[in-house]
């Protein structure tokens, strides 16, 4: 069953079931009706939803997930610098990437290259400046901080500079704000409670209550079997082991 951020009336969001948890059944309105306990659990819910999401994160394996409330896909392009003896290597991602899923650049003639990652390390014999430091079309990209290295940096005759650049990536969850009511949490229904057993534990764990222990173990329950859920979204699919060389030209 799905639950909403709050609902008053039917008693079926994630609000209510943060009272009726905490507080019993005569709870209702004891977080609702108080501004400042609700900004309270606006935030803990919302940690809720960054613990859920980053246990998604570990174990959606080949069928990647994104939080359904957003209107868009998780895929940003952007401009290819390729002025002349001054081409750009490195772009920035938003802070909101938190994981780069694929990189690809588009030729001059129109056509989608798919770059392959490395590392640094990866570059044991040679000097990373010295690297295929002659402009032309992208091959490689590492990640380093906020920013993707391309190898070798774009050439303008080589690349299409507008929107040349695209990155599929992975992103934080849609977060509550204290004025949602109907907004729910946008992932599989079935483990909507656990962003409210979660806000729950907190809470009763920084005011060392009684009732912590258990709710830190329903939690440990869920997140379990969260994770072995997602981790199985992918049945439809037979896998295959397959070596993939890097030529590093």
């Amino acid at each position: 069953m799905s639950l909403q951020f709050s609902d008053t009336s039917t008693k079926q969001g994630l609000i209510q079931f943060c009272e009726s948890t905490l507080f019993g059944d005569n709870g209702y309105t004891k977080i609702s009706g108080d501004a400042n306990l609700l900004a309270t659990f606006v935030r803990l819910l919302n940690e809720g939803l960054n613990r859920v999401t980053s246990l998604i994160l570990q174990s959606d394996g080949r069928w990647q997930f994104d939080d359904n409330n957003y209107t868009d896909y998780p895929i940003a392009t952007t401009n290819l610098v390729t002025t002349i003896g001054s081409e750009q290597q490195d772009y920035v991602f938003a802070v909101t990437h938190l994981k780069v899923l694929r990189a690809e650049v588009l030729d001059a003639a129109g056509a989608w290259h798919l770059l392959q990652p490395i590392d640094k390390t990866d570059i044991y014999n040679q000097s990373l400046t010295d690297f295929l430091k002659t402009a032309g079309l992208p091959l490689y990209y590492d990640k380093l901080a906020t920013s993707l290295f391309l190898y070798p940096k774009p050439l303008g005759t080589a690349v299409t500079a507008t929107n040349g650049l695209k990155v599929y990536f992975q992103r934080p969850p849609s977060y509550f704000g204290a004025s949602d009511t109907t907004k729910v949490p946008g992932f599989n229904s079935l483990y909507h409670k656990l962003v409210g057993l979660i806000a729950c534990r907190d809470y009763a764990l920084d005011r060392n209550w009684a009732s912590a222990g258990s709710l830190v173990e329903r939690v440990k329950l869920d997140e379990q079997d969260l994770q072995d859920n997602y981790s199985l979204r992918s049945k439809d699919e037979k896998l295959k082991l397959k070596a993939r060389p890097i030529n590093y030209r």
